[in-house]
């Protein structure tokens, strides 16, 4: 499986080249870069959705597409999802997944990620193939969603996200054609988690270096 087509952006960021055009996900200290057809955020933390990067990445068609806490700060052109809703960017079909926590807690006891806040990860549909970006989550059953995808995007530094170790039994239940670890390098998480995740994924693992 190539992954010429997309870059990594550092953290939890990406962008990818469709039919439709360039297709952000979650730009966060983002660098300098083609004018997006469409962006997506998972949700309304500061490091998934920085508002100054989404406004500077995108032109006057740009597709948003995030849930209504995102939303609701953006103008033009915006579609409100919620987990198992689908959108559109152009001929690209992008299906909201649900994501959240099931034992990362703060000190109160409550998920960093709820599953009731309605946060999201993606599957993006661009004719035959499809990359899923699953967003800040565990594993969670949703993930069954994904299963077969091409690519899979996977937070590997813990705390918030999944551990290396929990991000390879997601990887094992996905069974993409290729994981790439991200979520690491920026806020949390090290290198050392991208490679031992790469090291126990059973299934094509690979690191991308940043384009940020």
């Amino acid at each position: 499986m190539t992954l010429d087509d997309i870059d990594w952006l550092g953290h939890a960021g990406f962008r990818i080249r469709t039919s439709a055009g360039w297709i952000y996900i979650d730009p966060y200290r983002a660098p300098e870069g083609p004018t997006a057809a469409g962006i997506l955020v998972t949700h309304d933390h500061y490091d998934h959705f920085s508002r100054d990067d989404v406004l500077r990445l995108a032109g006057k068609g740009t597709v948003f597409i995030a849930p209504a806490t995102v939303t609701e700060q953006l103008r033009g052109n915006t579609h409100s999802v919620t987990p198992g809703d689908i959108a559109a960017v152009g001929g690209v079909e992008v299906l909201a997944v649900a994501a959240y926590n099931t034992n990362k807690l703060d000190s109160e006891g409550r998920p960093f990620h709820s599953r009731d806040a309605g946060w999201v990860g993606y599957v993006i549909r661009d004719g035959g193939r499809r990359i899923y970006h699953s967003g800040d989550t565990d594993v969670i059953p949703e993930m069954d969603e994904a299963a077969g995808v091409d690519v899979a995007l996977l937070p590997v530094s813990g705390t918030y996200v999944m551990t290396s170790s929990e991000a390879a039994e997601a990887a094992r239940r996905i069974d993409p054609g290729v994981a790439v670890p991200m979520h690491w390098g920026t806020t949390v998480g090290t290198r050392e988690d991208a490679e031992a995740f790469v090291r126990d994924a059973p299934v094509d693992a690979r690191i991308l270096e940043s384009a940020g």
